[in-house]
């Protein structure tokens, strides 16, 4: 489950944005959000709510955790927001519709929110989702590939996006090993069947909550490497998005981000908590894999929720890091101060 980096697409949005004004939630209630404590809306979301409508990265996946538990639970409408997670048309919309302020709220990439900001697109993360990287080496146990190292002299499936060279370039300078010891092999959409058919030793881009689970599925005992383990910096996989411009200057909407991450922060904490609700809360919506392989997803995803610095809590000497590092590698194509695309302010305290 590769995530698609938009650099050009994104520098293209930034010249159609002037003039362009939406609105993406409406309101049946100016009233103020509840504090919901329970895990039943039933007994204390506001008699009125405020609708909004959530643009997803991705089609429903095991990534989504926490928003799917948290809208079974009722913590949003606890909140006083009816919620609705809507997967995208399109991929590359997210940003898009975020920006031009037709939906309030967009799950993205730290990658993909710096890039915008390269583009002068009025995007701000306001919450990391997922605040670990999910991206890895994943590698069947019968090639033995068990370190970065050794990779040398074998083949790595690549889905064809500007980030595979640099990831690759530092995962072998952290191995040391030469770059050109790497077959790379271009597999497209097929990661998956390229690893599990044997056409390439190793694939690049895999989740180690996904594909790590298929891969092992079919009894061939991978092992798994978080690229930030292997020399890529760190960064945050999932990040929610907001409109910078509206942050700035529509107290409503100021509000309405914090009552959407205030009911998220309890709905994630049950995910952590408690896995097997998370199973429950995903089963109908997760489309496309066996209950036994929904589970185990959901089972390694959970912890992965748990931010040690708090929900939703973001590092910006990290995402400097990783703007610096994207710089360097050519992913940007100008210097990105991260205080303009990422703030914590919104999030709930504790």
């Amino acid at each position: 489950m590769k995530r698609r980096t938009l650099i050009g697409l994104l520098a293209a949005m930034a010249v159609a944005l002037v003039g362009i004004t939406a609105c993406g939630s409406s309101s049946s209630s100016s009233s103020s959000a509840a504090s919901g404590s329970s895990s039943s809306a039933a007994s204390s979301a506001p008699k009125q709510t405020q609708n909004v409508t959530v643009m997803l990265d991705w089609v429903p996946n095991p990534d989504h955790l926490g928003l799917y538990t948290t809208l079974a639970h009722g913590y949003f409408k606890n909140n006083g927001l009816n919620v609705k997670l809507q997967p995208p048309s399109n991929v590359t919309d997210v940003a898009k519709l975020v920006a031009t302020g037709n939906v309030p709220i967009g799950i993205s990439y730290e990658p993909d929110t710096i890039i915008a900001g390269a583009s002068n697109l009025p995007i701000v993360a306001v919450g990391a989702l997922v605040p670990v990287a999910l991206n890895s080496i994943i590698a069947p146990g019968k090639t033995g590939i068990t370190t970065p190292a050794a990779l040398k002299g074998k083949s790595v499936g690549v889905s064809g996006l500007e980030s595979d060279d640099a990831f690759l370039k530092a995962i072998t300078q952290h191995a040391g090993i030469p770059l050109d010891s790497i077959k790379k092999v271009n597999v497209g959409a097929n990661l998956l069947p390229s690893v599990v058919s044997g056409k390439v030793d190793s694939i690049l881009g895999g989740y180690r909550n996904v594909e790590a689970v298929q891969v092992r599925d079919q009894g061939l005992n991978p092992t798994v490497i978080p690229v930030t383990q292997a020399g890529v910096p760190p960064y945050d996989e999932l990040v929610i998005i907001a409109n910078a411009d509206k942050l700035k200057s529509d107290p409503s909407y100021q509000q309405l981000v914090r009552n959407f991450l205030a009911g998220l922060a309890k709905g994630n904490a049950l995910a952590v908590a408690q896995p097997a609700v998370g199973v429950a809360s995903m089963k109908e919506v997760i489309k496309g894999y066996p209950a036994n392989q929904v589970k185990q997803m959901v089972d390694i995803t959970a912890p992965l929720l748990n931010n040690p610095a708090g929900f939703g809590q973001m590092s910006e000497k990290s995402w400097q890091s990783f703007a610096n590092w994207m710089l360097a590698n050519k992913l940007i194509t100008k210097a990105v101060n991260v205080q303009n695309v990422m703030t914590d302010k919104y999030l709930p305290a504790g």
